[in-house]
């Protein structure tokens, strides 16, 4: 990594720092070698990083392996197991989940409060019940992240006034888990922090531009663009659900008329797939009786209206691919299909550059995942360790 203008051989080095544990946390074991090879970094400066790192209860060295052709394999570099750990929280309509994670995005320990009939009170008590389990059982935390349901501002981490969540409104949940636990808290919304999961460490690894689908309760999406979280200030960029399909159909909630939202949220589609089938079944048991013609309908149909919305943002960012999650990543693999002939077949330049659509790799969990991703991103951004904050 060369030296920018303006940088000082401190900040050049914790740069040069947050990139080598980057490539150790989300690679197979590299070496040293390998970690010159893909940084541009020098050899020596490899390692005195990595010394230094190893020193500091980071990283350690992987056991050596014998080739009887080749000789002794370079030695390899892993996360040690007395590095920080991560806290990650997912707080959405239908409960509060917390996880604890170490940098490899391995799942430690894990949380969980159902929501039921709640109050914005009764909410932050199942929040607090799940962080203090979780911080019970570690307290070499480097920090927490929160990805909740938005609207949200993500510069002062407040949740404005999602919809439908228990009347909430300009709850500034950041500031309060910071003065409760003492800790650096990032929160952010639920489908920027799957699309930052995806980026840093699942299938999203090999495209600097995607978008993530999140289907739920609402339709969002998370942008990455030239390998970045896409976002403005206020968090609101990716809000996929608000896109009309529409101009003369159903009011929405957001005040406008025909938004993909009002179609084929889950509970839309919870309530056709009902009343076709006569059954009371959750999303992800109506995908698995996708043989059912009934059934098969309605996802046909979902899919369809989805890939109108989805044209218009192909058109406007050119993404590589589109990974679905959320619960949209219980549709059988047929869904996933359709959607990525009807996207490639109605975007602007039909036969350049096709646009690849796939399942989330962590499915439902994305933004728990995700959570832990935003306390990750920053800190390898930075690469300021915990004593040095």
């Amino acid at each position: 990594m060369h030296e920018k203008p303006g940088m000082n051989s401190q900040n050049l080095k914790y740069k040069n720092r947050g990139l080598l544990l980057k490539l150790i946390c989300t690679s197979e074991e590299p070496s040293r070698i390998l970690l010159s090879q893909l940084t541009g970094l020098t050899k020596m400066t490899v390692t005195n990083i990595i010394a230094e790192l190893i020193e500091k209860g980071y990283v350690a060295e992987s056991a050596t392996s014998c080739n009887a052709s080749v000789g002794r394999n370079p030695i390899t570099l892993t996360i040690a197991s007395s590095a920080p750990k991560i806290l990650g929280i997912h707080l959405f309509r239908d409960g509060c989940y917390a996880m604890l994670f170490d940098m490899k995005l391995q799942v430690l320990a894990e949380e969980m409060e159902p929501f039921e009939a709640e109050t914005e009170e009764t909410v932050l008590e199942k929040l607090f019940r799940v962080t203090d389990r979780i911080c019970n059982k570690e307290q070499n935390i480097l920090g927490c992240g929160v990805s909740v349901i938005g609207p949200l501002d993500v510069t002062s981490g407040t949740v404005l006034n999602p919809p439908n969540f228990f009347g909430i409104e300009d709850l500034p949940l950041e500031q309060i888990l910071t003065e409760r636990y003492h800790m650096r808290v990032t929160v952010n919304n639920d489908m920027n922090s799957a699309a930052l999961a995806e980026k840093l460490y699942g299938k999203g690894r090999r495209y600097r531009n995607f978008l993530y689908v999140g289907i739920s309760n609402g339709i969002g999406s998370g942008i990455i663009a030239d390998d970045k979280l896409y976002q403005n200030s206020s968090g609101f960029a990716g809000e996929l659900g608000h896109t009309s399909i529409n101009y003369q159909g159903e009011q929405c909630s957001c005040g406008r008329r025909g938004c993909l939202e009002c179609y084929i949220s889950k509970p839309v589609i919870l309530k056709k797939l009902q009343k076709a089938t006569g059954l009371k079944l959750t999303f992800r048991e109506f995908c698995s009786m996708s043989e059912d013609s009934g059934v098969d309908k309605i996802l046909i149909d979902m899919i369809d209206q989805l890939s109108h919305a989805l044209v218009d943002q192909v058109n406007m960012l050119n993404p590589q691919m589109i990974f679905i999650g959320h619960e949209g990543s219980y549709l059988p693999n047929k869904y996933i299909e359709r959607l990525r002939n009807e996207v490639n077949l109605k975007k602007f330049s039909q036969n350049y550059l096709q646009v690849g659509v796939e399942k989330s790799l962590f499915g439902f969990l994305a933004p728990l995942y995700g959570s832990a991703c935003l306390v990750l991103d920053r800190f390898f951004e930075s690469g300021e360790l915990k004593k040095e904050e």
